[in-house]
């Protein structure tokens, strides 16, 4: 058995926004249709650590796709200079159960979660829409404009986040991206 594994450079790589926008789209409408199976996730509650633990089942069984996101969250480790949220995805077989892919998830969230973004806001947003306010600057904050910037000609936007600083990093860091707009404020 040959088990892929996809570090979050790979990952980065191999995930171009505009085709998981389309992704996106499908996903929302297996799910909505009921072709997709997607129990409510598990919690396993860490108050010693100040953490949380998640595991997220979800399959498509008339595509034979089956995979679990595994997440922790542990609240003192910004403090230890360590990443507030750990993530994983195992892919597997829906025909014979065997492990076939350990992937990143943490650029798999942040670039799904964007996604989402620019999926809704493709079908939802008015086709001349060109500003967007982002709520947030973190990692998802940036794949969420990266987004709305791949299916909208965004000339204007403006990101919030209670510490300006953040949201001036944001700004500085975002402004060299092609799709982003240099009218880009905190």
């Amino acid at each position: 058995m040959e088990i892929r594994v996809l570090g979050a450079e790979e990952m980065s790589q191999a995930l171009e926004m505009k085709s998981l926008i389309e992704e996106m789209k499908t996903a929302f409408l297996e799910l909505s249709s009921g072709r997709a199976k997607m129990p409510l996730r598990t919690r396993i509650n860490l108050p010693e650590q100040e953490a949380v633990f998640l595991a997220m089942p979800a399959a498509l069984p008339e595509q034979k796709k089956l995979a679990v996101k595994m997440v922790s969250v542990f609240g003192n480790n910004p403090n230890l200079n360590l990443p507030l949220i750990h993530a994983v995805v195992t892919v597997f077989d829906a025909r014979t159960g065997a492990l076939s892919a350990l992937m990143d998830g943490e650029v798999l969230t942040a670039k799904r979660t964007g996604a989402g973004s620019g999926a809704a806001t493709d079908l939802l947003a008015r086709d001349d829409s060109s500003q967007v306010a982002i709520l947030g600057s973190g990692t998802q904050a940036r794949t969420q404009l990266e987004a709305v910037c791949c299916v909208r000609n965004i000339t204007k936007a403006r990101v919030y986040s209670p510490n300006s600083g953040h949201s001036q990093k944001f700004v500085d860091e975002m402004r060299g991206f092609s799709l982003i707009p240099q009218d880009l404020e905190a």
